[in-house]
């Protein structure tokens, strides 16, 4: 596989306070990469990083090479032309991601506008299309509906379609499904699998939800506290998991423990006195 994005060594720090340590990672074109980790584990610190959103104050270090750009030194004229074209994200709550006065079909479309020189009848059919591949034309959504008009699912799908609206190389789905009943989670991954299957597209899956991790993704990071405790494959991260951490997560799981904040589970003694595993 070719690789996409190669993460070495970054970190993030708010003032004094570390939310990232040092941390390295790759992503292979096509390839589905889970983070998981219980809440405050910077797992949506990570995403932001990689799609330059991070508040004002905070600092990164280290390298994000994607398609041999460095992303942690890009400046923002330039990550403009990435996000939404090449880098797409699709994050948790889609009442706050879009426009509640603005129609869906105007809000997909703006993805077009920014990004290609499509006149506006030609953006008006691709948005149809879209609305079609995500599957809202089949429940009778249209480009003229309002997002506060459609279920959370259907939100979701919304979103799903300015995200793939350019076909991006990289897709960033942060905790997207968490709100959704199961049978829609599944559809909405189906999805999303079925269109990175089509077009090549790596998908970074956050999810706290290790039974969808374990279905969906080939690779599994976990991070505690902002430290990567483990980096393997998903069948040996949940055959022979190697970290204390990652141990208790997954017998969490067992036990029917799987949302968040999972925030009691033991902190190993060399991550307690600030040393890597």
């Amino acid at each position: 596989m070719t690789s996409l994005l190669s993460v070495q060594n970054l970190s993030v720090h708010a003032g004094s306070t570390a939310i990232l340590h040092p941390l390295s990672f790759t992503i292979n074109a096509g390839e589905t990469v889970a983070v998981t980790g219980e809440s405050g584990s910077g797992k949506s610190t990570l995403a932001r990083t990689l799609m330059g959103l991070l508040p004002d104050g905070f600092e990164t270090s280290g390298q994000a090479l994607f398609e041999d750009q460095n992303l942690i030194s890009l400046p923002e004229h330039q990550f403009r032309s990435l996000r939404g074209q090449k880098i797409a994200m699709v994050f948790q709550e889609p009442m706050t991601a879009l426009n509640p006065i603005r129609r869906i079909g105007q809000q997909i479309g703006d993805t077009f506008r920014l990004h290609t020189a499509m006149t506006g009848r030609e953006i008006k059919e691709a948005v149809h299309q879209l609305l079609d591949r995500v599957g809202l034309s089949r429940a009778g959504i249209s480009a003229s509906d309002y997002p506060h008009t459609l279920s959370g699912g259907q939100r979701q799908r919304v979103l799903l379609a300015i995200a793939i609206a350019c076909k991006p190389a990289l897709l960033i789905a942060d905790e997207f499904t968490t709100a959704l009943d199961s049978q829609t989670q599944a559809e909405i991954m189906d999805l999303v699998q079925d269109l990175a299957s089509e077009n090549q597209m790596a998908i970074l899956m956050i999810s706290h939800d290790l039974g969808l991790i374990r279905h969906k993704a080939r690779h599994v990071l976990v991070l505690q506290h902002g430290t990567l405790v483990e980096n393997a494959k998903t069948e040996t991260l949940f055959s022979a998991p190697q970290h204390p951490y990652t141990r208790a997560l997954l017998s969490m799981s067992l036990h029917g423990v799987n949302h968040p904040p999972l925030t009691r589970l033991p902190v190993p003694e060399n991550l307690a006195s600030g040393v890597e595993p």
